[in-house]
């Protein structure tokens, strides 16, 4: 079955057998993610913070952008 067919049918539901609909999606996604990721390991999450190279590149776009479009 598809999204596609299935939307009809969830706008017909109550307000509570939609909130039902979401809590059942949210715990099924979430079992789904639990099986992508492994106890124990770690991994590696990407922050901007101590990135002080690409905020200087993106200052630097961020000036020829202003320049190339006031002039």
């Amino acid at each position: 079955m598809t999204i596609e067919a299935l939307i009809p049918s969830l706008r017909e539901l109550s307000r509570a057998d939609k909130l039902r609909a979401i809590q059942f999606l949210a715990a099924e996604l979430e079992e789904d993610e639990e099986l992508l990721l492994k106890a124990g390991v770690e991994y590696a999450i990407w922050s901007p913070y101590d990135s002080a190279g690409a905020a200087k590149v993106m200052l630097e776009v961020l000036e020829e952008y202003k320049q190339s479009h006031h002039e």
